[in-house]
């Protein structure tokens, strides 16, 4: 179907805008990236409340698996409309859906509502993501993104893991509804001032939509997580390997697919480029590290030195405090030196020690012998995540900023499932090793056996000895067994780190020839 693209070129060109209005467009940007990255973690400690009210413990993990289903199907795909018809009506669009997703969130009756809503969320969560950074690719040059790109990866990631503190803290004072009714204010803020203030010209373009890509990969992505996601109950079982081969096929599809249509919903050329090819990857190993192993350090925190919700998201801000240095401070040097490599090949060694200090825990090991290990990881994460988009959106033709930058933080999503899977295989399998070698049936209060052992801390803490010291270095020696499987992973994108190339960046926002001599020091 061929559309004319009528959206009016007249604006504030990019190169016309202010300092003051550069910033006002990008603190508008941040509170919607902020709101997405909150809302894909909050929930996460409020479940279990917010399931007794509404009376669905049998279907509560679904809400948290809409959100990440759907955000991750949209993230590509608005990213590929906001190249297509201009960012700023499909940015507000995405925020529109967000917020009545919010609204209607707070107003369930029921599970079944609450997972529907959850889903239409995660629709214009995906899209916030994508459209804010690709709109700071469009306003700033690379030379000068470092600087901008700091502040959004640290607001990003540090909202992710920063959520189950928040959902902790808000479920403990206030109605559970107030979890998303908190959205439409910040978003409502957010909406006006990028209405107001984004007035970025944007060229007219007959398109053709690629209606079967957008099928074909929405069915490939949608089906991978819900086989991520019903996998941890057990690999093996027949709807999860059918699962697994729809996404497989369909991924197929989607590929033959993209490889002739006029315009893909990802252009396929984007992988033949080195530097995104190898920034993707990188963004892949790190999200599994930073959205995929650190989801157990809360589990350590509260199951083994009996902390509470609360206490146990305050115990993360060594990790979230590293992202922050990282991104900020990694962006400033990218901006001050024009030189991106050394930034994360510096960062990523820091999180290889991090991890394997990790992989050594004991249940012995207090918070303050934690610390600096998390601050490592997240000074890795955070210089990663700023150097990937600075590097891939320098390095790819400036019409494919949207569609680049959706396909990047599309496989750093992915990563982060994936790892959260196999981590959460690999922990689950260690601690119920570690309770069988450790704990005598002999031992096992009258009633009690090794499968009713459930990992809540009260319950842990009124344990018996040496039951519930058992219970603990079970768990302790799970959370170890998770990072030690986690320094591969690190270590690759270190390794990855050293090999990309390093283009020189661009001092310019429009188009311009990518140099032909990468650096490769």
């Amino acid at each position: 179907m061929d559309i004319s693209v009528t959206e009016p070129s007249a604006g504030i060109e990019p190169g016309a805008l202010s300092q003051r209005q550069i910033w006002i467009i990008l603190g508008s940007l941040v509170l919607g990236t902020m709101l997405s990255a909150l809302d894909g973690t909050i929930v996460s400690t409020a479940l279990p409340t917010i399931a007794g009210k509404l009376g669905g413990f049998s279907s509560y993990a679904w809400v948290g698996t809409a959100y990440i289903l759907t955000s991750t199907i949209a993230t590509p795909i608005i990213g590929k409309l906001g190249d297509l018809y201009g960012r700023r009506p499909v940015l507000l669009s995405t925020i529109t859906i967000f917020l009545a997703g919010s609204l209607l969130c707070g107003l369930s009756r029921n599970m079944g509502e609450l997972i529907v809503f959850r889903g239409i969320q995660g629709l214009g969560g995906g899209g916030i993501q994508a459209l804010t950074f690709a709109i700071l690719g469009d306003l700033v040059s690379p030379r000068e993104r470092g600087r901008y790109m700091g502040l959004y990866t640290g607001v990003f990631a540090g909202s992710a893991v920063v959520g189950p503190l928040v959902g902790g803290w808000m479920i403990d004072h206030f109605a559970w509804q107030w979890i998303f009714l908190f959205n439409l204010p910040i978003g409502a803020v957010a909406f006006i001032a990028i209405s107001a203030t984004l007035r970025v010209s944007f060229k007219r373009r007959a398109v053709r939509i690629d209606g079967l890509g957008a099928v074909l990969l929405s069915a490939s992505l949608g089906s991978l997580v819900l086989a991520l996601e019903r996998g941890r109950h057990g690999w093996l079982r027949g709807p999860v390997l059918l699962l697994f081969s729809v996404s497989a096929i369909t991924m197929v599809l989607f590929l033959a697919q993209e490889s002739h249509a006029p315009e893909p919903i990802i252009p396929l050329r984007l992988f033949r480029n080195p530097v995104f090819r190898i920034a993707s990857a990188m963004g892949f190993c790190v999200g599994s590290i930073t959205y995929g192993a650190q989801q157990f350090l809360p589990i350590q925190f509260q199951d083994a030195n009996f902390v509470s919700p609360t206490t146990a998201g305050l115990y993360l801000t060594p990790l979230m405090a590293g992202v922050m240095i990282g991104s900020t401070y990694g962006g400033r040097l990218i901006a001050l030196t024009g030189r991106y490599k050394r930034v994360p090949v510096t960062g990523l060694a820091m999180a290889v020690l991090g991890i394997a200090a990790l992989s050594q825990m004991s249940a012995s090991w207090s918070f303050l012998t934690l610390a600096a290990p998390m601050a490592g990881i997240g000074i890795g994460s955070g210089c990663t995540y700023t150097t990937t988009s600075i590097a891939s959106q320098n390095a790819i033709d400036p019409a494919d900023i949207g569609t680049g930058t959706a396909a990047l933080l599309s496989l750093r999503s992915l990563g982060g499932s994936i790892g959260l899977a196999v981590f959460g295989t690999l922990f689950n399998a260690r601690v119920a090793d570690g309770l069988k070698q450790r704990i005598p049936v002999s031992a096992l209060p009258d009633g009690v056996t090794l499968n009713t052992i459930v990992r809540e801390p009260a319950k842990i803490k009124a344990l018996a000895e040496p039951v519930r010291t058992a219970v603990v270095e079970a768990i302790t020696s799970g959370t170890g067994r998770v990072f030690l499987f986690a320094v591969p992973v690190v270590v690759a994108a270190f390794v990855l780190a050293n090999i990309i190339p390093e283009l020189p960046l661009r001092t310019t926002r429009g188009p311009s020839a990518a140099p032909e001599q990468p650096s490769t020091s």
